[in-house]
């Protein structure tokens, strides 16, 4: 079954929302005043989460991490920024770029690898996203493969 329009806005919405949190997150713990405390919601003590702390790692930028720019360089976006761009081009055109939809995709099954068994962290926001993409994923791109009845596409002979 595919996407319908509203349930798209409202996992873009969610998604944006929450990027936009992530980019606030890393604004404020970039320029912290001295003796400023700053915890943010997703920092759950109790169950040992930290989205300030994954925020901060190298993973956290990946178009410097992967070597696409230079760290420093005006394009060395947090990926909460680039996910607040994803999000709301999902919001704002009609149809989805699949294209997009893979990359989300494919970047959360990365950065989900790299939390788990790589880091060993736990980020409650970032796992958020990466559900929303999967949704997205499954919905968008997975549906259309499938075709309008969800029978997959037939072969002719």
């Amino acid at each position: 079954m595919a996407i319908t329009t509203t349930a798209r806005t409202v996992l873009a919405s969610l998604g944006l929302v929450l990027s936009l949190y992530a980019v606030y997150v890393e604004y404020k713990m970039e320029h912290l005043d001295d003796g400023e405390d700053f915890t943010a919601l997703c920092d759950i003590d109790a169950i040992g989460a930290s989205c300030s702390k994954t925020f901060s790692l190298p993973e956290g930028k990946l178009l410097s991490y992967f070597g696409i720019v230079p760290s420093g360089h005006a394009l060395d976006l947090p990926n909460a920024a680039l996910g607040s761009v994803f999000y709301a081009q999902l919001l704002l055109l009609r149809q989805p770029i699949r294209h997009f939809v893979c990359a989300a995709m494919m970047t959360s099954i990365f950065l989900a690898y790299q939390l788990t068994f790589v880091l060993g962290d736990l980020c409650v926001l970032c796992w958020s996203t990466h559900v929303i993409n999967t949704i997205l994923f499954y919905k968008i791109v997975l549906s259309s493969l499938r075709g309008p009845d969800g029978a997959g596409k037939k072969k002719t002979t």
